[in-house]
């Protein structure tokens, strides 16, 4: 089935996109005509049928196009293959669009929401891949959203549950197209964006938004990347209604996973930074710990790649058909064995970097896997690489030779603080042959078995007990591969351990802790809102999972940074001495990490401010006083990890 060439159609209300896929799940070749939904169904078809025998023509000698998948605004059945009611599609109401392009075409055909094409898009062939649920959201002229628990799609009766853009957020707010007041919809979707940069123009500037009809989403996008103060709020306010909706579908649902993708996600981090510290505010904290709020990855290619993936599933189910009229066994003939090492060996997982011989971060030489995410904004952070779940553009002027080669001269730096999707499209390519390494990618999607291979390269050096260290970022933010790594590190021999910031939920420690040699617990500070205003988070679930370490007698050493101003006092340490010192399953020991700025250089090429100051720096002598402090409560104390 995946040897297939397949066509996936994007059939919107005033164009269509159809797009020729290969078997490698890449768009080869795509065209878009206008729908003209007015001249009825049959011409619809008509029009597809034609380019896709034109489209046809780019396939390789010998290649066929095996189905097709289309999707289509809301609502749709997809059981029977026909189109309902949707409002900007007058003329094709309950279309058979199944029927008439499978009988039109001669082959198998799926259609399907839009938002959930873009959905499995994203789940099979994006930021999705090897979870087991994840929910997708888009922003455009509206607001849709899809979700997919334990590797299906859920439909609820009507094929229309996981739906999140007519949800209320503000009863008192404003009048959404729907009828409604104050619909998520009217926080995120793309024409009220531009509404609410008009409001807060007209206030600033009495009469100035005269011409605001004209703006877009995408206008107030670039005016905050440009730096613009009232987009930037406008963008806030929508990151932070995104994180309201991000935790109503957590505490619903039960997902973990968010991919947000239209338009609007160009604006990163000014979106999904707010989206991200407003979680919390409306969900449990055991719920909002794990939550995790991406862009897409596949961007625009997500309808289409989805429609592709639907293709493949509509091809699959004819075969399946045809092989019970034949009186044969579909599912055992088809079934492949795989190990369960192979399922583990194939886990993906985002890192950004493998540092080999290590002496740090465990006992013995260590092979330390870097993760990319983490749930805290930790100010003195010397990985600010670590923070974003995906892989992102850098930039270091000290590393620019000024090549010339590209035609004109690379930025100086991402002044905004975020890369936007055409700097990636513009500066991406040049990674590749960039000659100071100036411009870099940091990050890769991976699998399990490719990272696992790699640290046994260094396994005739670990004397002394050494061996796989994870760290990042947060491991326990993608927790499903940081278990198969244990796994397989642990089936070749290998000792493990774990750095982890303890914000996550208990689960996944139970899942990681039988694969673990040690666990590496940083405890930053005993106060939450101190901890909250320095890192992001409180420390309730930090503490609570401390607290089930150690009943478990989990092996645990705890680490604590040293930061000037924030816990290198007398007071904050001893309140941390005294509570590790009231564990009873815990080791007496902690090792102090005094700060350092080495991580300085990587905020500039991220574009990102550095908050601390290198004065901030302990002296020695301060450093033996605080040790002296947590000695006093009979714990042994280490400097360094």
């Amino acid at each position: 089935m995946n040897d297939d060439w397949v066509i996936g159609v994007d059939l919107g209300g005033t164009k269509i996109e159809i797009g020729l896929i290969s078997p490698e799940n890449r768009v080869t070749a795509r065209v878009r005509i206008p729908t003209h939904p007015a001249l009825g169904p049959q011409s619809v078809v008509d029009r597809i049928a034609k380019e896709v025998e034109t489209l046809s023509a780019s396939r390789p000698a010998g290649a066929h196009i095996a189905a097709l998948g289309l999707c289509s605004p809301g609502p749709v059945d997809n059981a029977a293959g026909t189109l309902l009611d949707p409002p900007n599609l007058g003329g094709l109401h309950y279309a058979p669009f199944q029927q008439m392009l499978s009988t039109r075409l001669g082959i198998p055909v799926e259609i399907d929401h839009d938002a959930k094409a873009a959905c499995l898009g994203e789940y099979h062939y994006g930021a999705g891949r090897g979870e087991r649920s994840m929910t997708y959201i888009i922003t455009g002229t509206g607001v849709g959203s899809a979700t997919i628990l334990n590797g299906e799609m859920l439909r609820g009766q009507n094929n229309t549950a996981g739906e999140i853009g007519h949800a209320p957020l503000d009863r008192n707010g404003d009048l959404c197209s729907c009828g409604s007041r104050g619909c998520f919809e009217t926080f995120m979707a793309g024409p009220w964006l531009a509404r609410h940069y008009q409001k807060k123009m007209q206030a600033a500037h009495s009469g100035a938004a005269a011409n605001a009809a004209e703006m877009s989403a995408v206008d107030v996008v670039d005016l905050a990347l440009a730096g613009d103060e009232l987009a930037r709020q406008v963008m806030e306010e929508a990151g932070s209604a995104l994180g309201a909706a991000v935790a109503t579908l957590a505490m619903v649902l039960d997902v973990d996973l968010f991919v947000v993708g239209g338009s609007v996600v160009k604006a990163g981090d000014l979106l999904l930074e707010p989206a991200r510290r407003a979680v919390p505010k409306h969900c449990y904290r055991s719920v909002g710990c794990g939550v995790r709020i991406v862009a897409t990855e596949i961007g625009e290619d997500g309808h289409l790649l989805g429609c592709g993936w639907m293709a493949r599933h509509a091809l699959a189910e004819a075969n399946r058909k045809n092989a019970i009229v034949a009186g044969e066994s579909y599912a055992e003939s088809q079934k492949e064995e795989r190990t369960e090492e192979g399922r583990l060996e194939d886990v993906e997982g985002v890192v950004f970097n493998v540092q080999h011989f290590s002496v740090h971060d465990g006992p013995g030489i260590r092979t330390n896997v870097f993760f990319k995410g983490c749930p805290l904004r930790c100010a003195w952070c010397c990985n600010p690489e670590s923070h974003r779940f995906q892989p992102e553009l850098a930039l270091s002027t000290q590393q620019c030779i000024r090549c010339g080669q590209f035609g004109d001269v690379c930025a100086d730096e991402w002044s905004h603080g975020a890369v936007t999707q055409s700097e990636k499209d513009k500066f991406g390519p040049r990674t590749e042959v960039c000659p100071g390494g100036a411009l870099r990618w940091l990050g890769t999607r991976r699998t399990a078995g490719d990272v696992v291979s790699e640290v046994l390269r260094d396994q005739p050096f670990y004397t002394g007990g050494g061996g796989m260290t994870l760290t990042g970022g947060e491991p326990t933010a993608q927790p499903m591969f940081a278990e198969a790594l244990l796994r397989l590190a642990r089936r070749e021999g290998l000792s493990t351990a774990m750095e982890t910031c303890g914000h996550t939920r208990w689960k996944v420690f139970e899942r990681l802790l039988p694969h673990l040699d040690v666990v590496l617990f940083d405890l930053k500070h005993m106060d939450p809102e101190v901890h909250r205003q320095w890192t992001g988070v409180d420390n309730e679930v930090i503490l609570s999972n401390l607290r089930h370490l150690a009943e478990v007698k989990a092996p645990v050493s705890v680490r604590v940074p040293l930061i000037q101003g924030f816990n290198a006092d007398s007071e904050s340490l001893q309140a941390i001495a005294r509570f590790v010192g009231g564990l009873p399953g815990l080791e007496k020991h902690i090792s102090l990490l005094p700060y350092h700025a080495l991580g300085k250089a990587k905020y500039a090429s991220l574009g990102r401010p550095y908050t601390m100051d290198s004065e901030d720096a302990l002296s020695l002598e301060r450093v033996r006083e605080l040790t002296q402090i947590v000695e006093a409560e009979e714990l042994e104390v280490s400097i360094g990890s």
